[in-house]
């Protein structure tokens, strides 16, 4: 049981090791679709704004995640 709660809180950590709501933002929006498409399959009409609303939060956490992944490999310029 201790090492499922350390593989969750790891799955949350960003490079520096302190917790990251972008990437709790995303798994959260990530089950969220999931949720929709299994509704779809099953026959529930889902609204297309709310879909598209969803992929949209989740393309923006990913773009966040990456580029703070990214920004200590780069230095600025002086």
């Amino acid at each position: 049981m201790k090492t499922i709660i350390k593989w969750f809180a790891g799955i949350l950590e960003d490079q520096a090791g302190s917790a990251s709501s972008k990437r709790l933002i995303l798994f959260i929006f990530a089950y969220i679709f999931w949720m929709e498409v299994k509704a779809n399959i099953a026959g529930i009409k889902i609204d297309e704004q709310v879909l598209y609303a969803t992929i949209g939060v989740i393309l923006f956490c990913i773009g966040a995640v990456t580029s703070e992944f990214f920004s200590d490999k780069v230095k600025p310029k002086e």
